[in-house]
């Protein structure tokens, strides 16, 4: 019976864990991080603000936990299309068709975006904002390297670095403008021109 009392407590602690991210989120999307309150994330959540303080220390920590959160499922997602690929052409393609995809995510963007914009007004938070940027970076090892790319030079290794780390900003950007130029950027351009720079990144497909 006790365990039966632990399990249900436990349940109903990660139901409101869930909840109260999904709420933060819709929230943090909608009226950025220093907009945002927490009373408006606990009603949307159907919890108390009490609520909000067990799960979470404050503001700020509510909101490194969400991006922390849905940078590990972004990333896993990624990961386990490449797994499942037999070879180096269907991985390199896997990654492609996920990167092109993102423009059918209009939250992934917007929160990244808001992740970046947060990391330049809260500098005190840099340790934990270097660990959630290097989380959100899920080709940084050999052999995930040699897995899309197959072996590299260190110089072919500092190129392929380099694209890496611009292919998230360029979506940030172009979803950003879209909520301006929404006639000439559409989904479907957005994800025409992100198909276009990941070949132009990654040139030489096998």
């Amino acid at each position: 019976m006790p365990n039966a009392i632990l399990n249900k407590h436990q349940l109903r602690t990660e139901d409101t864990h869930a909840r109260l991210l999904q709420a933060a989120e819709e929230v943090f999307v909608r009226d950025g991080y220093e907009g945002a309150q927490l009373t408006e994330i606990a009603a949307s959540a159907g919890r108390t603000k009490g609520a909000v303080y067990a799960h979470f220390k404050n503001k700020e920590d509510l909101f490194l936990a969400l991006f922390e959160q849905r940078t590990r499922e972004h990333v896993n997602r990624l990961l386990g299309k490449i797994e499942r690929c037999s070879d180096q052409k269907q991985r390199l393609a896997a990654f492609r068709e996920f990167y092109v995809q993102l423009a059918s995510n209009k939250t992934w963007p917007v929160l990244d975006l808001e992740f970046k914009l947060f990391a330049i007004r809260h500098p005190h938070s840099k340790e934990r904002l270097r660990k959630a940027f290097e989380m959100s970076t899920p080709v940084k090892d050999d052999a995930r390297y040699n897995l899309l790319f197959g072996p590299l030079t260190s110089e072919h290794k500092a190129e392929v670095d380099l694209s890496l780390l611009a292919l998230g900003p360029i979506v940030s950007g172009l979803m950003l403008e879209s909520n301006i130029e929404s006639e000439g950027l559409t989904e479907e351009g957005i994800s025409r021109i992100l198909g276009l720079v990941f070949d132009a990144f990654f040139p030489n497909r096998p």
